[in-house]
């Protein structure tokens, strides 16, 4: 599907829902503005795009083009804020928001709105907000797109996600203000909207969960126990399942007070020491705000180590005033303004910023003539290319929308679900990968180079069998690739995942052979600079299987150093691969006689493993850490 067709994308979509334009534009741009999308006469920004097909209830099938680079700027930190604010590294999401201040939220007012809600977010997650000043942000955020709302009947609008999440923040600060039956009036709106939502299931899932907290607390205050124990514990096994800690620490905390309140303590205490374990871990202040409300209200005995650990700092953070939005547009654009940036255009803008020479950017991927006519918009690249060539820029290409045509459309899917399947789903995993397969051509060569990257890792296979076929996977794109001269290459997101499980598989064939591919891919991250959203899907499962292969190896030392700051940074937004990472960190502490750090890092793996469903590895842990070093956890 072409750059140029978010304006037929628009009008399908808003006639298959059985809206006019009147309807469709209410609270995203004027009748005018949508009007001139739809017939091509202006562009449109992404997160106006979003926000109408939102309110369609359809998917977004089309490329991302924005008016200029601060448009592109401005979106891509908004995802990088909330990459930091999902990992509870709140300072790092404060300074990623100012940002969008200097540029003056890129004239957008949707990009404002999404500024003030992740700011309020902010203020919530420290444990230091103002109920009264959190609720006039929310609502005036709210308030862009919706002067006239009615919190008490607003089921018959069509929302964006962003104001999903506003009336959910509302609807907290008035629980928090004593307003409880409009806070129950909201939820209940919220929860009928989701139900019927045409929203992607874990974007739902995670909305869920997010109205799930305040509904929960809301049964807290009303003591219908039973409800708020259903409510947090269901949602909490759906972020498990999801690998989504946005929301877990707070639905593992309200879980634990639902055990309480319905007088199964101890069940409730070894909720309440997961949460506060694994918060700790990431250096959380959830964690001080889950102990100090156990504290206040006498709720437990706590056990001497956890109540003599260090508190995390609470951070107090300048709340914002909503500014006069009159003079911001709604991001529409007009479409043939020198400054558009395309696609083409951002890979071209990407590479010269960079220094990478076309020829090097394009590597097993495309011709350098191709290259040059995406770059200067006369071809526009089919998805998997797209993707592939952001990520050998260093750009995590999640946050974008773009799923092509209707084929495209189906191996995408397909790409996604396989990309969100744990392993001992194999029915499942099967059925995604034959599936895969049968729509595969051979002009398909990157959707082949995945294919066979799911196929080696998830079939029980010997690991000279489960190389061979991950070498020919990688031989799809890079068919002469030497690991020692690795820092000739730039590398998409598929091309080192399967390098890190190549390396992983030589640990039983060659262990010296997997130590230097593991140390030269960390090596390439070290000489390169790349965004912290796409280092995050790939650098933490990099890490883990790193630390077991060191562990084997029983090289304690090197296994230590792993743990940098900045690598503990990206790996703070993975909890679930922290925990196995700790499994092992904590045991190398002990095999070099650090018994203090040896019990802490114990404390936060058992956590984190039982925090996503896993005790038997919480017990051989403990087992070990007991029989081994004397070590005792409690």
């Amino acid at each position: 599907m072409g750059v140029r067709n978010a304006g037929k994308t628009i009008r399908e979509a808003r006639i298959k829902a059985r809206l006019t334009q009147e309807q469709l534009s209410e609270g995203v741009c004027s009748v005018l503005s949508l009007s001139r999308i739809e017939n091509g006469s202006a562009g449109v920004s992404p997160v106006t795009f979003q926000a109408l097909m939102a309110h369609a209830g359809a998917p977004c099938e089309v490329y991302p083009i924005f008016a200029g680079r601060t448009d592109f700027d401005c979106f891509y930190t908004l995802n990088r804020a909330r990459f930091y604010l999902g990992s509870w590294q709140l300072s790092q999401a404060y300074e990623e928001l100012n940002k969008l201040e200097e540029w003056n939220f890129a004239d957008n007012k949707l990009y404002y709105q999404e500024y003030l809600y992740l700011n309020g977010q902010i203020q919530v997650c420290s444990g230091c907000a103002d109920h009264h000043a959190l609720y006039d942000l929310f609502s005036s955020a709210l308030h862009i797109t919706r002067p006239e709302i009615d919190y008490s009947d607003f089921h018959h609008l069509l929302l964006s996600i962003v104001e999903i999440e506003l009336l959910i923040g509302v609807a907290q600060e008035l629980l928090y203000l004593g307003k409880s039956d409009l806070c129950y009036n909201i939820c209940s709106q919220i929860a009928s909207y989701l139900a019927n939502a045409e929203i992607d299931y874990l974007k739902k899932d995670s909305l869920y969960a997010q109205y799930a907290i305040v509904y929960t607390k809301y049964l807290l205050e009303m003591k219908d126990y039973n409800e708020a124990l259903s409510i947090a514990d269901s949602n909490r096994h759906k972020m498990v399942q999801n690998s989504d800690d946005s929301a877990l620490l707070e639905l593992t905390f309200l879980t634990s007070l639902g055990y309480y309140y319905t007088g199964e303590i101890e069940t409730a205490y070894t909720y309440f020491k997961n949460t506060f374990y694994a918060a700790h871990s990431i250096e959380s202040c959830y964690a001080t705000i889950c102990r100090n409300y156990v504290l206040s209200r006498h709720l437990f005995s706590l056990d001497d180590y956890l109540a003599q650990m260090d508190d995390i700092p609470l951070i107090i953070f300048p709340i914002k005033k909503a500014i006069n939005t009159s003079d911001l547009t709604d991001g529409t654009y007009d479409f043939f303004s020198p400054d558009i940036l395309t696609i083409g255009r951002l890979i071209h803008d990407l590479r010269t910023e960079q220094s990478i020479s076309q020829i090097v950017l394009c590597q097993g991927l495309c011709s350098k003539s191709k290259l040059s006519k995406i770059e200067n918009d006369t071809l526009q690249p089919d998805v998997f290319l797209t993707e592939a060539l952001l990520q050998r820029l260093g750009i995590s290409e999640r946050g974008f929308t773009f799923w092509g045509n209707e084929r495209e459309s189906k191996i995408y899917e397909l790409k996604f679900k396989l990309m969100h399947i744990f392993g001992y789903q194999t029915d499942k995993l099967s059925s995604y990968l034959s599936k895969l397969k049968s729509m595969l051509t051979t002009k398909d060569t990157l959707p082949t180079q995945l294919y066979y990257l799911y196929y080696a890792i998830s079939k029980n296979l010997s690991a000279e069998k489960k190389v061979d076929i991950l070498l020919q996977a990688l031989s799809c794109t890079l068919p002469n690739f030497d690991i020692h001269f690795i820092y000739n290459y730039r590398l998409s997101w598929a091309e080192l995942s399967l390098l890190t499980n190549i390396a992983f598989e030589y640990q039983t064939i060659d262990a010296n052979k997997s130590n230097v591919y593991f140390s030269k891919i960390l090596d390439y991250f070290l000489i390169n600079s790349f965004d912290i959203c796409f280092m995050n899907s790939f650098l933490s499962p990099t890490l883990t299987m790193y630390c077991t292969n060191l562990y084997i190896q029983k090289h304690y030392y090197e296994l230590l150093d792993l743990l940098s700051e900045k690598n503990f940074s990206v790996q703070k937004k993975s909890l679930r691969n922290f925990g196995y990472f700790f499994f092992y960190y904590a045991q190398a502490l002990g095999e070099v006689k650090k018994y203090n750090a040896a019990k802490l890092y114990g404390h936060y793996a058992c956590a984190i493993q039982e925090l996503f469903e896993s005790k038997p590895n919480s017990d051989v842990l403990k087992e070990s850490l007991l029989k081994d070093f004397d070590i005792k956890l409690s």
